[in-house]
């Protein structure tokens, strides 16, 4: 199973580190896309060590995370900074999408 995972806000972190570590704890795939003031938790340690889980894919909207002010420098290396295309792909790829 492929779960999505749209992150609107950076008020639930512990939520999407913890569910994201349970889905792949059980053989399933997640995707994660950040967008709006979810962007800012692309700068979170816990988040950020997410993207180096087998069966684990981040990217974020880029017109966002510039409008955020977070830096280009600031994007850990994995991270791929898109757009709304990504957003629609791990929506149309993932069996359940989960909103933050």
């Amino acid at each position: 199973m492929t779960l999505g995972i749209l992150v609107t806000t950076d008020k639930y972190r512990d939520d999407v580190v913890g569910i994201t570590e349970a889905a792949v704890g059980r053989g399933h795939r997640v995707v994660l896309f950040f967008m709006d003031k979810g962007c800012r938790l692309i700068t979170d340690s816990r988040i950020v060590s997410l993207k180096d889980r087998d069966g684990v894919s981040m990217s974020l909207c880029d017109f966002n995370r510039k409008k955020m002010g977070i830096s280009d420098e600031e994007v850990p290396e994995g991270i791929i900074c898109g757009s709304q295309y990504d957003n629609a792909v791990m929506n149309r790829e993932s069996d359940k999408v989960i909103v933050f």
